[in-house]
């Protein structure tokens, strides 16, 4: 993955042949650092600065967060978003050998990071308003993961829907945290 179109090809092929496309990631030995700097860092920054620019041009319930909380705010958010992906990840390797899967930090990180693929693009619903709504199609990262999830951690398929459960439990509780510290650290602040 050296460049935009690599980028833009693997979305395309987690969105419209997830099944295939595990296929092509499992061959593939990609540094957790690579994947940071080829994938999450540049699909990260969607949804923070979406949203960002969504609320700032156009408002939120008829206000608008000035130009420097916002941009702060949305710095905030990726750059916390980027060490919560890492947790997920570990937490998912550590609990893969519970599930009969197997450990590896790396491979969980690839499992993650390529699952939370359709809800970072959903999240450029944001920009407009009255479409936040279809952030709902990032839901599809749930069935993107449970495909890749026997591949990368080698998880039985006996286990597959329970440990898929754990994982989006666990999603849902990083979200949360990381929604927490940031309204902490960078709290909206609209006109």
């Amino acid at each position: 993955m050296n460049d935009l179109k690599d980028v833009i090809s693997r979305v395309k092929g987690l969105i419209l042949a997830p099944g295939k496309e595990w296929e092509i990631i499992e061959t593939e030995r990609l540094s957790e650092l690579d994947l940071y700097r080829r994938y999450i860092a540049l699909l990260a920054a969607i949804p923070p600065f979406a949203s960002f620019l969504g609320s700032w041009l156009f408002g939120t319930h008829g206000l608008h967060p000035t130009f420097g909380a916002g941009l702060f705010r949305a710095v905030v958010q990726y750059a916390l978003s980027l060490p919560a992906l890492y947790l997920v990840a570990f937490v998912i390797s550590m609990a893969a050998p519970s599930f009969d899967g197997k450990s590896d930090d790396r491979r969980a990180l690839t499992l993650a990071a390529y699952s939370y693929t359709p809800a970072w693009l959903a999240a450029a619903f944001g920009l407009v308003p009255g479409l936040r709504f279809l952030d709902v199609l990032g839901f599809y990262g749930i069935y993107v993961f449970s495909l890749g999830l026997t591949r990368m951690m080698r998880v039985p398929k006996d286990n597959l829907d329970v440990f898929t459960l754990v994982a989006l439990f666990l999603t849902v509780s990083m979200g949360a945290l990381h929604a927490w510290v940031v309204s902490l650290i960078a709290p909206a602040q609209l006109l």
